[in-house]
């Protein structure tokens, strides 16, 4: 993927978890999402980085 392409992945992820946050009930329920999504990007973060390693 470009960096462009990963952009929008992580603009669409962001706009998600914020839907989320916005549906939760508790405070416990926005922690969870929060991290959730701070996982999520750091996976796709680390997955980019591997990949373009590999490429090299």
């Amino acid at each position: 993927m470009t960096n462009t392409e990963y952009a929008k992945a992580i603009k669409v992820k962001a706009m998600v978890a914020n839907l989320e946050m916005n549906a939760a009930l508790t405070t416990e329920q926005q922690a969870q999402i929060g991290k959730d999504f701070i996982a999520d990007i750091e996976m796709e973060l680390s997955d980019r980085d591997g990949k373009q390693k590999a490429a090299r």
